[in-house]
């Protein structure tokens, strides 16, 4: 018969896991605004929109330091194992991956700043489709994978890859369109270096996203793919 307090124990434990599960979840979604939010203010030469998601960032970082709080005090008092053990680690990881994404678009935002000063002489216009295409399939990436990842959704995670491929063909098509503008107009090479430079960062977006969609691999299967060559398609292994 098990003792009167292993419910309430247990019920504790389920509590805390599904408070964590949540506050990944808010902080992907505020991630994923942030990749919008970045781009559009680089688009439209919105200074006030860049300045907002600098703003921001410091919610992602304190999102990473409560999960990360949290994440030990569970490890310490529950001492969880198999899946919940791995539930645990899965999140931790995925955590990392959210704080540097939104360490991207920060990145952004301040190209933003930057392009707002020089609006007559931005050469990123070409590739403005190609900008907002890629963060949208960014934000979409990072919303999938943080779903994947509270659902323990094995083929959601898959999608995120494919996902990614796509993700990467923009971006070498833009970053070719961009290279013709720079050859043609000397004279915007420093304007053209930080675009480039904010089309790695959605790059890079991308594959913390799918780096998630691997923590999520881990969490049902107990496999870390993180450096395997098979489970997420050819790339699976390419970390940033």
């Amino acid at each position: 018969m098990p003792e009167p307090t292993e419910g309430h124990t247990h019920r504790d434990y389920d509590g805390a896991l599904s408070r964590l599960r949540l506050r990944v979840l808010e902080m992907g979604g505020l991630v994923s605004d942030q990749v919008t939010a970045a781009v559009r203010a680089l688009l439209e030469y919105d200074r006030a929109a860049a300045e907002q998601v600098l703003l921001r960032e410091r919610q992602i970082n304190e999102y990473d330091t409560e999960i990360e709080a949290e994440t030990f005090r569970l490890l310490a008092r529950r001492a969880p194992v198999a899946t919940d053990l791995r539930t645990v680690l899965a999140i931790s990881r995925a955590v990392t991956d959210l704080e540097r994404a939104g360490d991207e678009s920060k990145k952004i935002a301040r190209f933003a700043l930057a392009t707002a000063e020089r609006m007559a002489s931005d050469p990123s216009v070409p590739v403005h489709t190609h900008l907002r295409h890629m963060a949208e399939l960014a934000s979409r990436m990072m919303r999938h994978a943080v779903d994947a990842l509270d659902r323990a959704d094995a083929s959601a995670a898959h999608e995120v890859a494919r996902m990614d491929k796509e993700l990467d063909q923009e971006f070498e098509t833009a970053l070719r369109r961009l290279m013709t503008v720079a050859m043609e107009h000397s004279r915007v090479i420093r304007a053209t270096i930080d675009t480039v430079f904010a089309l790695k960062s959605l790059e890079r977006i991308g594959d913390h996203a799918k780096n998630v969609a691997e923590h999520v691999v881990f969490l049902v299967s107990g496999n870390d793919v993180r450096h395997a060559h098979a489970v997420l398609g050819p790339a699976a292994g390419q970390r940033h």
